[in-house]
């Protein structure tokens, strides 16, 4: 079957050639190459992309593809794939500007839900009187049970307060930072993979309003 993304090889590679810095970018990403100073695309497919590039002090021209994990589904995938590719290199080599979160958004029930469960059942198997309760609390015994609460108060406190730091870094207002914060002591991570979803957002924004 013909790869929609290499019939569109030349096009592309001609359209990123306007676009140097974001290709440096991803060379210096992907190599771990610090000294990369110039790049360029010599073809893209729905599995990766060929870089042509240069280092600081030579005029040899190096190659590197870089992979799409996952591949892309078609063409339609390429800009937003390249976006978010742009984004996630500049964050790794420390590029990126902190665009401002001043929002609050519920964290996914995919990424709620498994701990959340747990907080429940610890919950239940601390306060509970039901014979299954007492079955359950014997079969662990108190000091698991005891230990599980401060491990959970002890993780949660910590994601509470790499929120509080994520929420400053990004200028949130106080009252919307409470509530990240607050959420992140009950929920946890799931709160934090929801704001970081948040930053990466607008940084993808920010970038096509620029281009």
């Amino acid at each position: 079957m013909d790869d929609p993304v290499a019939a569109k090889s030349v096009f592309l590679s001609m359209y990123m050639s306007n676009h140097p810095d974001t290709l440096v970018a991803y060379v210096m990403q992907h190599t771990k190459n610090r000294q990369v100073v110039t790049a360029s695309m010599t073809s893209i497919d729905s599995k990766g992309m060929h870089l042509s590039y240069t280092v600081k002090g030579s005029d040899v021209k190096n190659t590197t593809r870089v992979p799409f994990d996952p591949p892309l589904l078609g063409y339609e995938e390429v800009k937003p794939r390249l976006m978010a590719m742009k984004v996630d290199a500049e964050v790794d080599l420390g590029m990126a500007k902190n665009p401002t979160i001043t929002t609050f958004a519920m964290p996914s029930l995919k990424h709620t839900l498994p701990t959340f469960s747990l907080q429940i059942l610890l919950i239940w198997a601390t306060f509970s009187t039901s014979p299954y309760g007492a079955i359950f609390q014997q079969f662990f015994g108190w000091q698991i049970i005891r230990l599980s609460w401060v491990i959970l108060v002890a993780a949660h406190s910590a994601e509470a307060s790499y929120m509080f730091h994520l929420t400053s870094k990004h200028k949130t207002p106080f009252n919307t930072k409470l509530l990240w914060c607050f959420l992140t002591l009950v929920l946890g991570w799931s709160c934090i993979v929801r704001y970081l979803r948040l930053v990466k957002d607008a940084r993808i924004d920010s970038i096509m309003k620029g281009s």
